[in-house]
Formats: C-alpha cells, structure tokens, sequence
C-alpha cells in the first residue's frame, strides 16, 4: 500500500482575482482550471515548495503568507495543503510543459470555465468574504 503524498496549492490573489492555470493533457486532472500545485519533496518544508513550484511553474518569486485549508484530492493519493502566497517579484508566466494557458479571473469567470473544481470557488468565494478555512 502506497503512502498519502503532501501537496501544496498556489493560491495567488489581486485585488477580487485569482491565478488559475489549465493543467496539460500529460498532468493529474488534465484540462481542469486550479491553481498551480507541486508535490513536497522529502525534507522539504512546505513554505519552500510553494516558492519553489513558483518558480518553476510560473518563473516568479512568491513567498507563502499562510495556510488556508488542507483537503484530500480527488484521487486520494494526495494531502493538499492550500497557501496563500504573494508575489514578490516577476511576473506569472507558463514556464514548463504542466500547464497550457494561464489567467487572472474572478470567482464569475471561474464558474463559467469548466472543468474546474467546487473547492477552488468555495475557497475563492471565501477569501473574498474575508474569511478562511483552516481545514
């Protein structure tokens, strides 16, 4: 039996917009629109994932400011673990081949997309509330 994997989700927000990219045919949930995500390799502190999927995703800077949530995937093979980061320098692009297109949207704009996943607009819608899920 294999053992559940940490992963961490990107959750980059401006303003009542947040960065979703729609993940490649080759990728877990390929075609769906959700934020960037990595696995924590091992010894790695999930701070430092999240800064280095960043850069390696996006070719940006970020720095995590806090956990919000942490969920199962819908595979079950994953711990997601959902930060909330900022950018601190550059600006977000598609840097490797795990996604196909990238935008800044609003929770309206993500429900219109598809696929995409409840969890990412109930986190969105709540974040814009000024809440937080600490799951």
């Amino acid at each position: 039996m294999s053992s559940i994997l940490d992963g961490v989700i990107i959750v980059l927000q401006r303003g009542e917009r947040f960065l979703v990219g729609q993940r490649a045919a080759h990728k877990p949930a390929a075609g769906y629109w959700t934020q960037v995500s990595g696995k924590v390799e091992v010894g790695e502190a999930q701070t430092d994932t999240v800064a280095r999927e960043a850069r390696e995703e996006l070719g940006c800077d970020v720095r995590a400011l806090e956990k919000l949530q942490e969920l199962p995937s819908h595979n079950g093979r994953y711990r997601l673990h959902y930060w909330r980061a900022e950018i601190l320098a550059g600006e977000p692009s598609i840097c490797n081949d795990e996604l196909t297109a990238l935008r800044w949207v609003t929770v309206e704009e993500l429900r219109g997309m598809a696929p995409v996943f409840e969890e990412d607009i109930d986190l969105f819608e709540n974040l814009l509330q000024g809440g937080q899920d600490r799951g």
